[in-house]
């Protein structure tokens, strides 16, 4: 299934249904008058009624249009399209006919037909993920044809002559209907669509009928047609559609946070029972300062230290003078002295784990953490 399609652009395809069309109209035979002929009386007018019921045939044809779909997911579209057919209805007149009728006799028939209709046509859809339902209304024309025959006949002891017409015309009406598109692709859609259209009407002349003979001649009186055509339509329509935008790209995959960087730590080591910073110890610390002076402000931990040589009181004070000093002399590098948290952890936390009373160098230092 394709999901977020975009039915912008231009499109083409084909439609094969079935198209159910009646002929609304008449055949009239114009009235002869009194005298047309030496003694002869009046002969009325008279008019047939075309057979006025829906009549179903197969269609097949092909449309192309534009869609243009909006960002709140409304799609507006043209479309014009073009189907052939071939419905027709025959008028048969029987003996079912309301004979005695001036002009028309059993046998007399009138066939109404259309080849061919189309339409352009404005849509209104809304887009629905792959599915497109939509409304849609125009311009319909349609051909149309109406024949006339009226067979030859005896009578009275005189011979009636045969008479054939023909009108034929482009109607031009309006169509309304409804539909609905899916997407198979981004190129290619499948749909449905259901339409009514009115196509009008036409007149026209079919010919002559005479309607009168005597010794003394014969009297012939125009016939003249109207016909239109109203129609049912239902297809099944395949579009192919140009330039169809890409499905969109697959939403990319969450990037994990980067670990946080490990606190950088700078160790400065003591001589046993000391807490005055060595040459070696400055250059450390001076190294710790310029970082801090390089990053963000941070607050720096400066925690001293000591071996286990001595008694666990002493080394907790011994380790605090060794962080304090440490701390002035960051602070006389430029560091603030508030940015730092001063403490001493004694004999504790050993670097090199010793039993008590060993004087293990490792152990004698300053640590100065900045995170």
């Amino acid at each position: 299934m394709v999901t977020g399609m975009n039915w912008t652009g231009f499109y083409a395809g084909g439609n094969v249904g079935g198209d159910w069309s009646k002929f609304p109209g008449s055949v009239s035979v114009g009235a002869t008058p009194a005298g047309a002929l030496p003694g002869s009386a009046a002969i009325a007018g008279s008019t047939a009624t075309l057979n006025n019921s829906f009549r179903g045939s197969p269609t097949i044809g092909g449309q192309f249009g534009y869609n243009w779909q909006l960002p709140s997911n409304w799609v507006l579209g043209g479309e014009i399209q073009f189907n052939g057919t071939n419905n027709e209805r025959t008028t048969n007149l029987s003996s079912a006919f309301p004979f005695p009728t001036p002009n028309f006799i059993p046998g007399d028939t009138f066939k109404a037909s259309s080849a061919w209709y189309g339409s352009a046509r404005a849509k209104l859809g809304y887009a629905w993920g792959p599915v497109l339902p939509y409304v849609t209304g125009g311009v319909a024309f349609a051909d149309v044809t109406l024949k006339s025959s009226f067979p030859s006949t005896t009578a009275g002891g005189f011979f009636f002559p045969s008479s054939t017409g023909k009108i034929s015309d482009t109607l031009v009406g309006w169509t309304a209907g409804m539909g609905i598109d899916y997407s198979l692709t981004p190129s290619w859609s499948l749909g449905a669509e259901y339409r009514y259209a009115d196509y009008g009407s036409t007149t026209g002349s079919l010919g002559k009928l005479t309607t009168l003979v005597s010794p003394a001649g014969a009297v012939t009186e125009p016939i003249s047609g109207r016909v239109g055509v109203n129609s049912h339509s239902l297809e099944v329509k395949i579009n192919y559609h140009f330039g169809a935008p890409p499905p969109p790209p697959p939403a990319p995959m969450a990037i994990p946070a980067p670990p946080p960087a490990a606190p950088k730590v700078f160790i400065v080591f003591f001589d046993w029972d000391k807490d005055l910073i060595t040459p070696e110890g400055h250059a450390i610390i001076q190294q710790a300062a310029d970082a801090y002076k390089m990053g963000a402000p941070v607050q720096i931990q400066v925690t001293g230290y000591t071996d286990r040589s001595g008694s666990p009181g002493y080394n907790q004070r011994l380790s605090e003078r060794r962080a304090n000093n440490v701390a002035k002399a960051m602070a006389a590098m430029g560091v603030p002295r508030g940015q730092m948290v001063v403490s001493g952890r004694g004999e504790n936390d050993n670097r090199v784990p010793t039993a008590p009373g060993v004087r293990e160098p490792q152990n004698r230092r300053v640590e100065i953490v900045s995170p």
